[in-house]
């Protein structure tokens, strides 16, 4: 690919959101991101965005997603279990 020529993945594809937050809160990003470059950093509002999302969702997935897909294989062989058992009846 050449210098101004790239391959979009879509791992790189953006959407646009729009999403409502406490005055307050963004105030204070906008302070910190302002203090930020004075020292050499940036901060950007998409970029802090990604990464929340990103921690949301290992979050979901580790602490939630993997949890329930356990439990949820565990209630099962207990179903097959009891279905497979003979019925006093039966015997």
């Amino acid at each position: 690919m050449g210098k101004y020529v790239t391959k979009t993945h879509i791992m790189d594809e953006k959407r646009v959101v729009s999403v409502r937050i406490r005055r307050a809160l963004f105030e204070s990003f906008k302070g910190a991101s302002k203090a930020a470059q004075k020292h050499g950093y940036s901060m950007s509002l998409a970029g802090v965005f990604e990464s929340a999302l990103e921690d949301a969702i290992h979050e979901w997935q580790k602490d939630y997603e993997i949890p329930l897909k356990v439990g949820s294989s565990r209630s099962n062989a207990k179903k097959k279990q009891k279905k497979s058992k003979p019925n006093k009846e039966e015997e």
